[in-house]
């Protein structure tokens, strides 16, 4: 009889066991794995880590067919989302192109008084390959939207932690890359970032103009920069395994990357900037929403103070000898 319930469990339900991560989340990974390798060529792979929620599944999509490469990615879930592992499922299953580069992670915060991290029943669903995609764009919007504090950073490093290769280029969901950037990367990658050497390669982070074309190659650019004589850009890093992670403390949409960036220069790595790619962001965010508006005043309101704080003083401590190179860090 037991043994007849569990064998019907696992037909109907991927069954996962969360782990608990600094008293606040149950974390998991490998919800779903990428089915290709990508080292044919003998040369590990660039892992395009990155992050999302629930209501980013359409920008997640839009990812594979536009980056060349490995991707992995931390989902953020609560309550009210936790239907999107459902519809992933159904993706990962019927989408030849996305189950063979995507892997998938997620998390969720710790309730009041919750004490342990439960086992996770996802359900399988019985839905044709055919119908679920006639129907994708309903699917999606059946899915809610989670409505918690972000902890981006932390998803960034789950991201990482579960990617299936050894070098990380770190890039938010939203960004579009150039044209054949995995494998424009990869040789030089494997060159210079070895987890040792304290080497990093820099990309290039555009933003473009809203209602603009996207540029995806060189000429493109140059003619995008020609327009706009202001269109400056931001550091984005490919880094080892083995080298920093993001400050999984920090509030979010407060300095996350830059918090990021500013580790590497206070451990005194070297930043290779790189000519042959880039990304783009689709427009200038000027307008918050109401709920990233309350998130903000939140954050500023009880966490920046602390965890810059913590940040600065971690800095010191660590890198005491890089104070002067690397200057003053704030999150104002």
């Amino acid at each position: 009889m037991e043994a007849d319930l569990k064998e019907e469990l696992l037909r109907n339900f991927t069954i996962i066991q969360t782990e608990m991560y600094d008293e606040q989340y149950c974390t998991a990974y490998n919800l779903l794995e990428a089915t290709e390798e990508f080292r044919d060529d003998g040369l590990e792979p660039v892992t395009l880590a990155t992050h999302a929620t629930s209501d980013m599944m359409k920008t997640l999509e839009k990812m594979v067919p536009m980056y060349d490469g490995p991707i992995s990615v931390g989902m953020f879930i609560d309550y009210h989302s936790a239907k999107v592992l459902e519809y992933l499922q159904q993706l990962h299953r019927c989408d030849e192109e996305f189950r063979s580069k995507m892997t998938v992670h997620f998390a969720f915060r710790l309730s009041a008084f919750q004490t342990s991290c439960p086992t996770v029943y996802i359900p399988k669903s019985n839905e044709s390959c055919w119908s679920f995609k006639s129907n994708q764009y309903y699917h999606r919007k059946n899915i809610t939207g989670p409505f918690q504090l972000y902890p981006s950073n932390l998803m960034r490093n789950m991201a990482r932690h579960g990617a299936k290769s050894d070098i990380h280029f770190l890039m938010d969901a939203d960004m579009i890359v150039s044209h054949d950037f995995a494998r424009k990367v990869k040789k030089i990658a494997n060159e210079i970032i070895d987890g040792k050497n304290k080497d990093v390669l820099v990309v290039r982070r555009f933003e473009s103009s809203n209602g603009t074309q996207i540029p995806r190659n060189h000429r493109e650019l140059e003619q995008a920069m020609s327009l706009n004589k202001d269109m400056n850009w931001e550091v984005q890093v490919i880094l080892h395994r083995n080298d920093l992670y993001n400050a999984a403390y920090f509030p979010s949409r407060i300095k996350v990357m830059h918090s990021l960036i500013f580790a590497l220069c206070r451990a005194n790595y070297t930043f290779n900037v790189l000519s042959h790619v880039f990304n783009v962001h689709e427009g200038v965010k000027i307008d918050n929403t109401i709920y990233s508006k309350a998130t903000l005043g939140h954050q500023f309101a009880y966490a920046r103070k602390t965890a810059e704080k913590r940040y600065i003083n971690e800095m010191n401590d660590k890198y005491p000898e890089t104070e002067e190179k690397c200057g003053v860090f704030s999150m104002v």
